[in-house]
C-alpha cells in the first residue's frame, strides 16, 4: 500500500475539511473586499507583521490580525495543531498558471509551526527533501484543507506549488481555478523591534 505523505515527511499534517463550504465562501468574500499588494508575481495581502519584499525579515507591525481570521486561528489552537495563536498572516492569490518556488520559510523570521489553508481551488503542493533532493512527494492540497508544517516538514523539506494550469493526481486531471491561500505564522521579532516603534501589545 502506498504511504501517505504524513508517513514520509515527519511533522507534516494534512487536515481535510478544516473549514466548511460556508466558511470558505465567507473568508473569500472578506479577502476579496480588501486591497491587494502586487510587488510579487502574484497578489498578496499581509496582516499582523509585514515581511519585506525578499521575505527575509520583518519590516513593520501592521496591527492585530483581522477579525475574519479568528475562526481559522482559534481552530488551529483548539484542535491542537498550533501550540500558540498566530500573529502574522499572508493571503496569496494564485491564478491558473501561477505558483510559488520551492522554499523553506526563514527560521529566523517565524517560529516552528506554519499553517496554510487553501480556498477556491485544489492544487499539488510539491515537497523536496533537502538532504536527498531526488526524494519528492506530491501532496494533493484540496480546497478547504489545512496543511501544517512543523519539525522536518518545516525545516528539512522545501515546499512549493508548480506553476501550471492543471494538476494530475492518482490518474485524475484537475483544472485549476483562481485559488486563495491563508498562511499563518507566529513571528520572531528582532531585539527592540517594538520598542523602537513605541508599540505596546
Amino acid at each position: 500500500m502506498k504511504k501517505r505523505p504524513e508517513e514520509i515527511i515527519p511533522g507534516l499534517k494534512i487536515v481535510p475539511n478544516f473549514i466548511s463550504v460556508e466558511e470558505e465562501q465567507q473568508l473569500i468574500k472578506e479577502v476579496e473586499s480588501r486591497d491587494w499588494e502586487g510587488f510579487l508575481k502574484r497578489k498578496i495581502q499581509q496582516y499582523g507583521y509585514q515581511f519585506d519584499s525578499s521575505c527575509k525579515k520583518i519590516s513593520e507591525y501592521l496591527g492585530p490580525l483581522p477579525s475574519f481570521s479568528d475562526v481559522v486561528c482559534t481552530r488551529l489552537v483548539s484542535k491542537g495543531l498550533f501550540p500558540y495563536y498566530p500573529d502574522q498572516m499572508v493571503v496569496n492569490q494564485y491564478l491558473p498558471g501561477q505558483g510559488i518556488n520551492s522554499h523553506i520559510d526563514k527560521v529566523t523570521v517565524c517560529q516552528e509551526f506554519i499553517a496554510s489553508i487553501g480556498m477556491g481551488s485544489s492544487c499539488i503542493m510539491e515537497f523536496v527533501n533537502t538532504e536527498n533532493p531526488k526524494q519528492k512527494v506530491d501532496v494533493f492540497f484540496e480546497r478547504r484543507t489545512a496543511v501544517i508544517l512543523a519539525g522536518d516538514s518545516r525545516n528539512k523539506w522545501k515546499h512549493g506549488i508548480p506553476a501550471r494550469i492543471t494538476d494530475t493526481f492518482n490518474g485524475a486531471v484537475y483544472k485549476r481555478k483562481k485559488r486563495i491561500s491563508l498562511t499563518l505564522r507566529k513571528v520572531i521579532l528582532p531585539p527592540g523591534f517594538l520598542e523602537k516603534r513605541n508599540i505596546k501589545l
